[in-house]
């Protein structure tokens, strides 16, 4: 059975990523999930100066949970077109204690699933397509990207309408068997 590691990259407490990334994991039945709260390993700003004082602790931690899991998927805000500082941060650190040629992410080239959005129509797909450009070079594999729009719309007494449910539920199995053994060498759309 594959492990998927699944956070959000919100620093915010009520982010509707948090609850996308909650129904993303929600939708997960071949695999087993792990939802990480990336705010509970809190990191100073990366820095070359703060870097010579030593790598934090929950650095190594991050990576040992990276390394120990087979697949990601991330749901990042959009804010001013790119990733949130925050995690940037998250992988500005990552990078530091990356052996030479090793992958951010453990594996070489760790199936991702790059999710996002917003309560604009765009619902993040420029940051979407900005981090799925750069995600091979940290050492993703992108499987596939999701950008849902007018979130507000769609989510409402505490879940997605049908319609959302149902593209989720499609995207997760199709996601699941793209990283399953006999998938393993296949790309994926």
């Amino acid at each position: 059975m594959k492990k998927i590691l699944a956070f959000s990259g919100s620093n915010h407490s009520q982010s509707i990523h948090n609850t996308l990334i909650h129904a993303l994991a929600a939708q997960v039945t071949q695999s087993e999930v792990t939802v990480l709260d990336l705010r509970d390993y809190e990191l100073p700003m990366y820095g070359l100066d703060r870097e010579a004082e030593g790598i934090p602790a929950n650095v190594m931690k991050l990576k040992a949970m990276m390394h120990a899991h087979d697949a990601l998927i991330i749901a990042s805000p959009e804010h001013n077109g790119a990733m949130p500082a925050f995690l940037k941060n998250v992988i500005d650190w990552l990078s530091r204690v990356a052996e030479p040629g090793e992958s951010y992410f453990g594996a070489s080239k760790k199936p991702v699933l790059l999710a996002s959005t917003s309560s604009g129509e765009n619902g993040g797909a420029t940051n979407l397509k900005h981090m799925a450009t750069l995600m091979p070079w940290w050492g993703g594999d992108v499987k596939a990207t999701f950008s849902l729009g007018s979130y507000q719309e769609k989510f409402r007494e505490g879940a997605f309408d049908a319609e959302t449910q149902a593209a989720l539920a499609d995207l997760i199995a199709a996601f699941e068997q793209a990283i399953s053994p006999a998938q393993e060498n296949e790309s994926w759309q």
